[in-house]
């Protein structure tokens, strides 16, 4: 069965592939096809998928579940199919700033495909989760609007850029969100790990499950999220999965706002390795007391003359000291010595303590 709502009139929206939800209301701009998951295994869910060619490292074994979600509903149906099963669950976007173990992930990782994107007032988009920030921002273009533009530097999703905080060119996600739509599950035991030793390359026990009780979705605001440099409430509290969000930008002409991104690509180009199998920034910035003087983590490792320090298939970008590339054949386990291996000598080096932006999943 079809289901087929008239479009809003005054909304300018992008081709999308599903209906979007915004306050807590399904919205469909199309003739939609229902979510055709029965739900279990057999059919809902693959069995044994590599994670491989979901992230951007190329890295990580098999999800014992898999799945790909492209609305609200399908997203509520994972959750609760997760929790029939008694299966630990992750949510992964574009598969940017993950590494995933050797072994794989013990439960369901829910995919998330949900990427409409709607200029819903004159200064205001709305954003699915799974959209990609850099499609966002050509978006605005055209919309008329800056104030996003620097997000064609940034490889992820808007979920897992809000998730982060992600920034770059002076800007970050808590400059531009105005609400964020979630789903709040009863959840314990979150799954991702940032302190995984070397040595352990799956911690099954700290898998994200459902107890009982009910799934709610509902909006929040910027001022709720305390957000601030990488971190965002959702980061303490994962129970809580990003399901979209308003972003609050202001008018600026098309043409200038085009040249800005041709600027903000370049530079991209010229200081990162794209299109190279590389999670983005492994590491944090770090803080520095002292006004007026920064210095990033890409610049402690170049310092410490790690660039092109590799370890089986990885190696520190040649171009910006705070990526690992794999060169082709790399696994977690090569990653995360490479990463240990930075950490010590940054520390002997400059006695600073690096701390990872990159987050473990198995």
């Amino acid at each position: 069965m079809s289901v087929f709502l008239a479009e809003r009139p005054g909304i300018q929206t992008m081709s999308v592939q599903s209906p979007s939800l915004r306050c807590g209301v399904l919205y469909y701009n199309r003739i939609v096809e229902p979510f055709a998951f029965l739900w279990d295994y057999r059919a809902g869910t693959h069995e044994c998928v590599s994670l491989k060619p979901y992230t951007v490292f190329k890295i990580g074994g098999p999800a014992r579940y898999f799945c790909e979600i492209q609305n609200a509903e399908a997203l509520q149906e994972a959750v609760r199919w997760a929790k029939a099963h008694t299966t630990p669950f992750v949510v992964l976007g574009s598969g940017s700033n993950v590494l995933v173990s050797d072994n794989g992930y013990p439960g369901l990782v829910i995919r998330l495909l949900m990427r409409d994107t709607e200029k819903i007032s004159d200064e205001v988009l709305y954003v699915a989760a799974g959209a990609s920030m850099a499609t966002v921002a050509h978006f605005a273009t055209t919309c008329g609007l800056g104030g996003f533009e620097w997000a064609i530097g940034i490889p992820g999703t808007i979920g897992g850029s809000i998730v982060g905080n992600a920034g770059c060119y002076g800007s970050e996600m808590k400059d531009v969100v105005q609400t964020i739509t979630i789903l709040e599950c009863p959840i314990f035991n979150f799954q991702f790990s940032i302190n995984e030793s070397v040595s352990n390359d799956l911690n099954i026990e700290n898998s994200l499950k459902i107890e009982n009780g009910k799934l709610n979705i509902h909006e929040t605001n910027n001022k709720d999220c305390n957000f601030s440099y990488r971190h965002s409430i959702f980061k303490d509290h994962p129970e809580r999965i990003i399901i979209g969000a308003e972003l609050k930008l202001f008018p600026r002409d098309s043409a200038e706002s085009t040249a800005l991104v041709r600027e903000y690509s370049t530079k991209r180009t010229i200081t990162q390795d794209i299109g190279s199998p590389c999670a983005g920034c492994i590491f944090k910035n770090p803080k520095n007391d002292k006004p007026g003087l920064s210095i990033s983590a890409g610049q402690l490792i170049d310092a410490a003359g790690l660039k092109g320090m590799r370890v089986g298939g990885a190696m520190v970008s040649l171009k910006h000291g705070n990526f690992i590339i794999n060169t082709g054949n790399a696994t977690a386990r090569d990653v995360k010595e490479l990463i240990s291996i930075i950490k010590s000598k940054v520390k002997s080096a400059h006695g600073v303590e690096l701390e990872e932006e990159i987050r473990y999943i198995g």
